[in-house]
């Protein structure tokens, strides 16, 4: 037995040795291999650099585009095989556009337009005749305000697919290179066949603006904000308009007209400041006790310290209105500590 136990106590650290060995020896070899694959890339500075390509995470796909994750290592491996023009009709270059193209518009989607560009650019670039693209391409450029590459695109996109939202685009990019006479009557065709895209007169609206027609400026951004009333930094952006131009008086009746229908605090902050600007200390204190409603007394106060209102800091329905919320903070502060006290 004890001869049995003293080989078995050999065995084991045979065992453990050649083991111990084998580990230190697999261990020298993994870190010689790394050393090897780093060191020509550290010390070869003219080795190509690896071109990168746009990349968006399977997930952000949706499911029945991911299929063309398949075809992006084909994609890779076509692009730098051949020179830039069109490609044959071949299952590779067929699997490289369709990559392209789904990867584009997802890109799109994302708004990382730089690579929605790069992919839209190489679909085309591959087959010139594809059809349905050149509108999304169009939208890149516009986005990015390559305003005559946005021109070129759409006006194909609309002889192959004729669309508003193109047409309403291209009136957008006319506007763009200053071709407002082009872009008028695109956009007024748009409004003729839907009456009711408020995006339309917005950019009718910036184009009489940028054209210097402030009448019909004007006319275009009432129509806009009876459709969309609550886009408040177009309306920030509205009384500003009509202020440089003089009509202060039409930007209080405006912000008067839409006040019910808007966003009530913020188009009352504006209507208080635009009055008190035009030394309209009646409409600006009315202002300010509608939009006290939604503020605490202190808030208040500290948009009455706005330097807009120094017109009317000193007249008496101003300094009225201070005092009352002046009061009404003291009593409201007095109430809470008096509460704190109590629990005590």
């Amino acid at each position: 037995m004890q001869d049995l136990i003293e080989s078995e106590i050999r065995r084991r650290r045979i065992f453990n040795t050649v083991a111990t060995l084998l580990t230190l020896t697999l261990t020298v070899f993994l870190m010689l291999s790394f050393v090897k694959e780093q060191l020509p890339a550290a010390s070869d500075k003219t080795a190509p650099v690896a071109e990168k390509h746009p990349y968006f995470a399977a997930y952000t796909l949706p499911a029945e585009e991911q299929w063309a994750l398949e075809y992006r290592q084909v994609a890779q491996q076509a692009g730098g095989s051949e020179p830039p023009g069109p490609k044959p009709f071949s299952t590779k270059w067929v699997k490289n556009t369709a990559y392209h193209l789904i990867m584009g518009e997802q890109a799109l989607r994302m708004n990382e337009l730089p690579a929605a560009q790069t992919h839209l650019e190489a679909a085309i670039d591959a087959f010139p005749s594809i059809t349905g693209v050149r509108h999304y391409l169009g939208e890149v450029y516009l986005k990015r305000q390559y305003f005559e590459k946005a021109v070129e695109q759409l006006k194909k996109a609309q002889e192959e697919e004729p669309s508003i939202e193109v047409l309403n685009n291209l009136g957008v990019a006319y506007i763009g290179i200053e071709e407002y006479g082009q872009a008028e009557a695109l956009l007024k065709q748009v409004v003729r066949q839907k009456p009711d895209l408020a995006g339309c007169y917005k950019n009718l609206a910036f184009l009489y603006q940028k054209a210097g027609r402030t009448n019909d400026a004007v006319l275009s951004f009432e129509k806009y904000f009876s459709l969309v009333p609550k886009d408040v930094p177009l309306i920030q952006n509205y009384v500003a308009y009509l202020t440089a131009a003089g009509r202060t008086p039409d930007a209080i009746a405006f912000l008067e007209r839409i006040e019910s229908s808007s966003d009530p605090l913020a188009v009352n902050l504006l209507l208080a400041r635009t009055a008190a600007q035009h030394a309209d200390t009646g409409r600006a204190v009315h202002a300010l006790r509608d939009a006290a409603r939604f503020l605490s007394p202190r808030q208040t106060i500290a948009e009455m310290h706005d330097a807009t209102f120094d017109k009317i800091a000193h007249t008496e329905p101003f300094e009225a209105l201070l005092y009352q919320l002046e009061l009404a903070e003291v009593s409201l502060s007095t109430n809470l500590n008096t509460k704190g006290t109590s629990k005590n």
